[in-house]
C-alpha cells in the first residue's frame, strides 16, 4: 500500500476523533452551564424570602380601636363620639372623642358651640369651649377650665368641619367631688348623654 493511499485515511480517522472531542467538550461545558442556572433559581427565592420578611416587620401596626362611651347627636349629620371621661388626681376632668362629620357637606356652623362668652370667642375663634358638665346630685355646673388670656382648654379651631370626616377632640373641666360618678355632658346644638367618670 503506498503512502498516498494511507495518508489520506488517517487523515480521516483523525478528523473523526477531532469531532469526537469537540463534541464531548460542548457538552460538558452544556452541563456547566446547566448547573449554573439551576443555582441562581435556589437564591433567587431566599432573598425574596427575605425582602417580604423585612417588608412585614416595617409595617406599622394597626392601632386599637376605641371604646365609644357615649354619642352625642348633633346637627347636619354631626356626631361626637366620647371615648373617655377621666377625673385625674389634680381635680380636673378630662372628656376624649371623635368629631365626625358624616354628611356630603362641610359643616360651617359651628361658633355656637363656643358658648355666648364673648371674650372666650375673641381669644379661641370657634372651639368646643361651651361645653358643659352637668352634676345632677349636687346640683352644679362645671364649664370648661381656660388659660389666662381666656382660651379654653378644649380642641380649637373648629372653623369648618369638612365632609365625611373625622377629627380627634377633648375638653377639660374642674372635677366634681369624688362621691360624683355620673355627670351629663352638654355641648350647644348637641343632644346631651350621660357619662360615667374613671379614676385615671
Amino acid at each position: 500500500m503506498s503512502m498516498w493511499q494511507i495518508t489520506p485515511a488517517r487523515r480521516t480517522v483523525a478528523a473523526a476523533s477531532l469531532a469526537a472531542a469537540l463534541a464531548l467538550t460542548l457538552s460538558a461545558c452544556g452541563d456547566d452551564t446547566g448547573k449554573t442556572q439551576s443555582r441562581i433559581p435556589s437564591a433567587g427565592p431566599q432573598h425574596t424570602s427575605d425582602q417580604g420578611g423585612s417588608e412585614r416587620a416595617g409595617q406599622p401596626e394597626k392601632p386599637a380601636e376605641e371604646t365609644v362611651i357615649a354619642t352625642l347627636h348633633g346637627p347636619q349629620g354631626i356626631t361626637l363620639d366620647v371615648t373617655s371621661a377621666t377625673r385625674d388626681s389634680s381635680g380636673f376632668v378630662t372628656v376624649n372623642g371623635n368629631l365626625k362629620n358624616s354628611s356630603d357637606d362641610d359643616f360651617t356652623d359651628t361658633a355656637q358651640w363656643t358658648g355666648p362668652e364673648l371674650a372666650m370667642k375673641r381669644a379661641a375663634g370657634d372651639s368646643l369651649g361651651g361645653a358643659t358638665l352637668v352634676d345632677k346630685a349636687e346640683k352644679k355646673r362645671y364649664y370648661t377650665l381656660r388659660d389666662t388670656e381666656n382660651r379654653p382648654l378644649a380642641t380649637t379651631g373648629l372653623g369648618i368641619v369638612a365632609a365625611n370626616s373625622a377629627q380627634k377632640v377633648f375638653m377639660q373641666f374642674p372635677a366634681p367631688p369624688k362621691s360624683t360618678t355620673d355627670v351629663d355632658l352638654q355641648i350647644p346644638t348637641f343632644q346631651a348623654v350621660s357619662l360615667t367618670l374613671t379614676d385615671a
